[in-house]
């Protein structure tokens, strides 16, 4: 893989972006046990505050970042967030000081993602695109893992706010950075905008967007809301929230584990991509009768076989239309697909809890179908794009370098 030097500037950009967007489940459980007068509905309310901003952010950024250099476009991100996070430390358990702050912060977080697809795209060559682009996707999985584990000891010891200011500091110091070392690049003359539109729009692509949609429920879902399910299930204190962020800094690893593990293997993507799918939904299934060690157990096995698939969707599958010069505006809009699901996790995973009174189950078997449907709708995508030649995999992979 040529390049490594500036595909690592880009790794390490993305993994510090999970600061400000993982930080707030491990704040959560201390804000509720700090103020009564916050409960369930008004953190989840906050939560899809965030991912609702950032589905916007994502539609809007993927198309605006595709016509401008794309690592001033992940700093200029990394700083606005760090802002927010500060703001949010002095917002004092205050509901709708922590939901705008909340919906901000999504929208400096949205800048991101689909600039570090693009800046990866441009700045490899074609055959070491598909192997970068899989890669480039544990760069969230390890920054998800580091930032709760950093997070969660930063809350047990000086609380809540501390989950704010820490994630402020790595936040600001990262975009600083990257604005000191981004490589020259040279821009390609963007297309009308209606012509990159009309590209992003085909139909792999808003499929894509639709499964990603239903993906996201349960890898969000996980992210938001199994520290809260530990916590409460075991019974923990906000001063014993190192032991929750070590649990849980487990479930990202186990996902870098399985994305590498499914970069390795020698099978069509969209194949396996469909196979880990079913896989992931099996754990589900198997999860409610289990608990204590075998439960986290299950948990990892779950995260093994779920970032594959996602980052399939969200890293590889766009990266394939470099050369329609739409690769930041097609992961813009299917990670702001998949974030619209993100918004609605927020406020399903609270019914689900509440109305059985506790009880988690219902939320294992709502994963596992939605685990299934995404497999599904890859196979449609699979199937569709070989009929219609909608993509031709071995054009793509014989592009023009950059």
């Amino acid at each position: 893989m040529k390049n490594s030097k500036t595909f690592w500037n880009i790794w390490t950009s993305y993994a510090t972006y999970y600061f400000g967007k993982v930080n707030l489940s491990i704040v959560v459980p201390a804000l509720l046990a700090t103020y009564k007068d916050l409960n369930l509905y008004s953190v989840g309310l906050v939560s899809s505050g965030f991912f609702f901003a950032y589905a916007l952010g994502q539609f809007l950024h993927g198309q605006i970042s595709e016509r401008h250099n794309p690592f001033i476009y992940i700093a200029v991100g990394l700083i606005g967030s760090s802002v927010m996070n500060l703001f949010l430390g002095f917002s004092g358990g205050f509901f709708i000081i922590l939901f705008l702050g909340e919906v901000l912060d999504g929208l400096f977080q949205s800048m991101g993602w689909s600039s570090c697809v693009r800046a990866n795209a441009l700045t490899q060559k074609s055959k070491d695109r598909e192997v970068s682009s899989t890669i480039l996707g544990t760069s969230y999985q390890v920054g998800n893992s580091v930032a709760w584990l950093i997070s969660s000891f930063a809350v047990g010891a000086w609380g809540w706010r501390a989950g704010f200011w820490v994630a402020s500091g790595f936040l600001f110091v990262r975009g600083v950075l990257l604005l000191l070392t981004k490589p020259k690049l040279q821009i390609i003359p963007p297309q009308k905008v209606k012509t990159q539109l009309k590209n992003t729009l085909s139909l792999p692509i808003v499929l894509s967007g639709i499964a990603l949609c239903l993906l996201n429920m349960v890898r969000y879902g996980v992210i938001t809301w199994i520290p809260l399910y530990l916590f409460k299930a075991q019974n923990f204190a906000v001063e014993q929230m190192g032991k929750v962020g070590l649990k849980v800094f487990l479930l990202p690893i186990a996902g870098v584990l399985g994305t590498l593990i499914y970069n390795k293997l020698k099978v069509n993507r969209d194949v396996l991509t469909i196979i880990c799918l079913i896989m992931l939904a099996a754990s589900f299934v198997a999860l409610p009768f289990t608990t204590g060690l075998l439960s986290t157990l299950m948990l990892l096995v779950g995260s093994f076989f779920l970032y594959g698939p996602h980052v399939f969707l969200v890293t590889t599958f766009p990266t394939r239309f470099v050369d329609k010069q739409v690769v930041a505006a097609s992961t813009g809009f299917i990670d702001g697909m998949g974030y619209i699901g993100t918004v609605l996790i927020g406020i399903i995973i609270p019914f689900l809890v509440t109305s059985a009174k506790g009880n988690w189950t219902n939320v294992f078997i709502f994963w596992a179908a939605l685990s299934i449907m995404v497999a599904i709708f890859v196979l449609v995508i699979y199937v569709r794009s070989f009929k219609d030649k909608t993509i031709d995999f071995l054009t793509l992979n014989n592009q023009v370098n950059t």
